[in-house]
């Protein structure tokens, strides 16, 4: 038998191989495999012996090759358009939490809105590098090349992301057209009169929808307040703050704001204070996602709330599930709420107050 090699001293020995397990327990790398995958062929006190001296050596599985053995692939991907929004990794975070008492690990791809970037996490599911794909990536216009439903639709669920028409993917939603209504209603009960909307791109159908819902409480009975902008763009802070300065500096400006995302909304907070404008007192304004910051500005920034941790822990439950069970067309629906905090004219003593998500319209 062949003793184990250790490294001098100050310096980590490399980890051991199988190879070099059976050569250390005089046994064939065939039992090893059986011993360390808890599978039958080998006797109970050569199993003991295999694990005791792997545990000597610092031997650590290979992710990829016990995927060969199990034909189960280890690695859940969380497809984002952008890392640096805060919503995401909060989102990421849920998954990851579900993922890992499943035994599977999460990995990120940020995309950068890039379709070349978006191309490559199809190509990662196609080479059976990943189990699966948590898709918080829009993939309406992306072309029947690039997303082949028929041969992915139990290996993918959307992620707060309408599903593509004419596919059967499943997804986890959130009601955006009511977090859009629960904003313009506020702006309205807060008595901001002329709205403008700061939106995402003019073709994202979750930037429509939360306009379908601002117009939904605009052009209720007894509202006084009316749509004086839609001004589409990107989802970012400076794209929001150069957007927020063109229109504030107009002839006309809104006297009230509502942005398609936080990171608008801050961006928004910016110009309004270039432009000697004073948010909940001659500017209203309402975000939408609740991240962290808009807490902390002064004034708070009144936001839609959406269940970021849940819809992590959702998407990945139901990933898992439909690999499992081959599950398809499944809808999991879930409902934002609103924080109203002082952007929108809430008291200067009511630091936040909360609209459930179970207000019905």
């Amino acid at each position: 038998m062949t003793p184990p090699s250790f490294a001098p001293a100050g310096e980590r020995a490399a980890p051991a191989t199988i190879v070099e397990i059976a050569d250390a327990c005089g046994v064939s790398t065939a039992s090893v495999s059986r011993a360390l995958n808890g599978r039958s062929g080998v006797g109970a006190a050569t199993r003991e012996r295999i694990l005791g001296v792997a545990r000597e050596l610092g031997y650590t599985p290979d992710s990829r090759a016990r995927a060969l053995v199990t034909g189960r692939v280890p690695f859940i991907a969380l497809v984002l358009p952008d890392i640096t929004n805060p919503f995401f990794p909060a989102v990421a975070r849920g998954a990851e939490e579900e993922l890992q008492g499943a035994g599977h690990s999460l990995l990120l791809i940020n995309t950068g809105w890039s379709p070349e970037r978006l191309r490559q996490s199809f190509e990662l599911i196609s080479g059976n590098h990943v189990g699966g794909l948590l898709m918080a990536v829009p993939l309406d216009g992306v072309g029947r090349e690039l997303s082949q439903w028929e041969k992915f639709e139990g290996s993918i669920v959307m992620v707060g992301r309408a599903v593509p028409r004419g596919s059967r993917l499943n997804a986890v939603l959130v009601d955006t057209r009511y977090g859009g209504w629960l904003a313009g209603r506020q702006l309205c009960k807060a008595g901001w009169r002329e709205i403008a909307y700061l939106g995402g791109p003019e073709k994202d159908r979750v930037s429509r929808d939360r306009l379908g819902g601002l117009h939904r409480a605009l052009d209720a009975p007894g509202s006084e307040a009316r749509l004086t902008e839609v001004v589409p763009g990107d989802w970012t802070l400076e794209g929001g703050q150069r957007r927020a300065l063109a229109l504030l500096q107009s002839r006309r400006p809104p006297d009230a704001i509502f942005a398609a995302n936080d990171l608008i909304a801050l961006g928004v907070a910016r110009a309004a204070a270039e432009a000697g404008r004073s948010l909940g007192e001659d500017l209203g304004l309402v975000g939408y996602d609740d991240i962290d910051a808009v807490r902390f500005l002064e004034p708070p920034i009144t936001s839609v709330a959406q269940p970021k941790l849940e819809m992590g822990r959702r998407a990945a439950r139901l990933l898992l599930s439909a690999i499992a069970d081959g599950v398809r067309e499944q809808r999991d629906r879930l409902r934002p709420e609103l924080m109203i905090r002082r952007s929108c004219g809430a008291s200067r003593d009511a630091l936040e107050s909360r609209v459930p998500a179970e207000d019905a319209r």
